[in-house]
């Protein structure tokens, strides 16, 4: 014996029928509010890229001034040259050069003054140590333009000597030439300054 269906019960179980094979996940998704939900992180991910924004843009004027600090020209404080003379017979002379004075800078080029339209001027102080012999005829620079005469006769010892503007350069720049006794000497580019790291003396 077959039982009749109830038409209402029929009706409000049509709808929940598999009309095909494959079920419609994506409706389903939308009907649970899963698609809803992945949405909502979003102004959260907005807000932390506007954060991240915010710190980058508060943070670049420091990085500005620790870049300007350790890229910009430091004044050279003084600077030093050491100039070997071989006089024969087992027997040397080194002249040692320290300066001080207007303030310099150092690039590839070489020294120069920082300050513009000023008069400059460095004081070198020099000491003599001579090995193998107690003195010699004499000691001095030749400059291209002068000559500064050292000592005449030369023991160890020491002093000091100015030069202004370009005279100075030339020597801190190795254009300068030592003549002892009868031995000539080109003087070296003196140390000093940041090329291409820092260095003072």
């Amino acid at each position: 014996m077959t039982e009749a269906r109830d038409p209402l019960i029929a009706q409000a179980l049509e709808r929940w029928r598999i009309r095909d094979e494959e079920p419609a996940w994506q409706e389903v998704v939308a009907r649970a509010g899963v698609a809803e939900r992945a949405r909502r992180p979003l102004p959260r991910r907005i807000s932390a890229a506007v954060l991240v924004a915010g710190a980058i843009a508060v943070a670049a004027p420091a990085f500005a001034l620790v870049a300007r600090h350790f890229l910009s020209e430091h004044p050279v404080p003084g600077t030093t040259t050491t100039v070997h003379v071989e006089l024969g017979a087992g027997r040397s002379a080194e002249l040692h050069l320290r300066s001080r004075g207007s303030p310099l800078g150092r690039d590839a080029a070489g020294f120069r003054f920082l300050r513009t339209g000023a008069d400059h001027a460095r004081f070198f102080r020099w000491t003599l140590e001579l090995r193998g012999l107690d003195r010699v005829d004499g000691a001095e620079i030749t400059l291209p333009d002068r000559v500064i005469r050292l000592c005449s006769p030369c023991r160890n010892g020491g002093g000091g000597f100015v030069l202004l503007d370009g005279d100075a350069l030339e020597l801190l720049n190795g254009k300068a030439m030592l003549t002892m006794g009868e031995a000539r000497q080109q003087i070296a580019p003196s140390a000093g300054g940041r090329l291409p790291s820092s260095r003072s003396s």
